[in-house]
């Protein structure tokens, strides 16, 4: 016998009938009894059950309802007194057993609805004799148990489309909680399937919220898992969505090894992943300002995109906007860029995105010739973000300012927004 098939503790309502009741015990043999009976019920625990029962449990608990025949009382009996009960016994959820063949049938729903949610095994005692040509009662000595799991693996679908729900429209936080709520509550066999959800939703948090580093370890691990539930079930949605994860976390990994070389001084970085990252950066400000309805936050990840960009273009003609040479810059704006952007303690250049651009433009290259073409476009959305809310300014920043720095940013690179990186659906059913 397992672990889980020992019942430490064994939560059976008892009626007007005892046998059923003593049987159920005899059968489970439990550690712990706890009780669920009406006030008038209570004295067949000690004068019908435990004479008719063989086994004798170590301790006991008793739930009282105040009315057998009112659901929303017995519930609340449950939910008040059950915890303490465990408590006393210094068992947990997971150690229960929960037999609803007694009481009332009130109190049979009470005993189902109040524990549903936890991590539980249900048993009934039925059997194949039974009074009324097998409608009625069974008859004593014709009883059987039934044992069953917590029907929690089939109800666990309502979760499961509220985290598609959530997944689909970015609330990755809310997501992986969901799911870290279904593992709690369905069997071992769907344990792992939701737990790998709730890594997974965890690993596209990290990644939104532009937190890179943390999220390939969580992303490695529930690609794993999901991977084989997918091929087991055979779902082409299901397998089509894992398919999406594992080229996210393909990208993903690309993303972190940019911006982490890019982030340290002196380390080489090609002009393809400084590219490469510019393009995540739109992609999740397309998250943030579509699904999570924040503009303002979208069009600072499109502003520190098109910086980037800008510093992709030069270091691809080996030119650093942040220690350039004086004779790097054509003369047209040599006199210019030392007298604005020359570091007095390096002698170097040091110049921001409008300056880089204008760089660009001088030196004939395609991102600066759409610059020059879109500056007071530019111009304009800059002048709205610098006087946002959350940068110098008193009003936050509306749709139609994303819109247009999209647009712009879209343009520079060269791509169209149905070009970017999309987020994996995940299937509601």
């Amino acid at each position: 016998m397992s672990d889980r098939d020992v019942v430490r503790a064994l939560l059976i309502s008892v009626g007007g009938t005892a046998e059923p009741v003593a049987y159920s015990i005899d059968q489970h043999r439990p550690e712990a009894v706890i009780f669920f009976a009406s006030r008038d019920s209570r004295r067949e625990i000690e004068g019908k059950v435990r004479p008719l029962a063989r086994h004798r449990w170590h301790d006991q608990e008793v739930v009282t309802t105040e009315s057998h025949e009112d659901l929303t009382l017995c519930l609340t009996a449950l939910e008040r007194e059950l915890p303490r009960c465990l408590a006393n016994l210094g068992l947990r959820f997971e150690d229960l057993t929960v037999d609803y063949t007694g009481g009332t049938k009130t109190m049979s729903a009470a005993l189902v609805l109040g524990t549903v949610h936890r991590p539980v095994r249900y048993s009934y005692v039925g059997g194949k004799v039974r009074t009324k040509d097998g409608l009625g009662v069974v008859l004593d000595g014709a009883e059987a148990v039934v044992l069953r799991p917590n029907p929690w693996d089939v109800l666990a679908s309502d979760l499961r489309r509220r985290i598609a729900r959530q997944f689909n429209r970015g609330h990755f936080a809310e997501a992986a909680e969901t799911a870290g709520e279904a593992a709690s509550r369905v069997g071992e066999c769907w344990q792992p399937f939701y737990g790998a959800l709730a890594r997974l939703c965890q690993a596209y948090h990290h990644w939104q919220a532009l937190d890179v580093s943390r999220a390939p370890p969580l992303f490695h691990r529930a690609f794993q898992e999901l991977d084989v539930f997918a091929k087991g079930s055979g779902d082409p949605a299901l397998l089509g969505f894992v398919g999406a994860v594992r080229r996210d976390a393909e990208r993903l990994q690309s993303v972190v090894e940019a911006q982490s070389a890019a982030s340290q001084k002196g380390r080489a970085i090609s002009v393809d992943a400084l590219r490469a990252l510019v393009v995540d950066l739109v992609a999740n400000a397309e998250l943030t300002a579509r699904r999570l309805r924040r503009a303002d936050d979208g069009v600072a990840r499109l502003y520190s995109a098109l910086e980037k960009l800008a510093k992709a273009e030069l270091l691809g003609l080996g030119i650093d906007n942040s220690a350039a040479r004086a004779e790097q810059v054509p003369e047209t704006l040599r006199g210019e860029y030392e007298t604005r952007y020359r570091d007095p303690a390096s002698g170097l250049l040091k110049f921001g995105l409008m300056a880089s651009y204008g760089l660009l433009q001088s030196l004939g290259q395609p991102v600066g010739q759409r610059f020059a073409e879109r500056r007071k476009d530019l111009e304009a959305v800059l002048n709205v973000r610098n006087m946002s809310l959350l940068v110098h300014g008193w009003q936050p920043v509306r749709e139609d300012v994303y819109e247009k720095t999209l647009a712009i940013t879209l343009d520079f690179l060269g791509l169209t927004a149905e070009e970017l990186p999309a987020l994996p659906v995940f299937p509601e059913a």
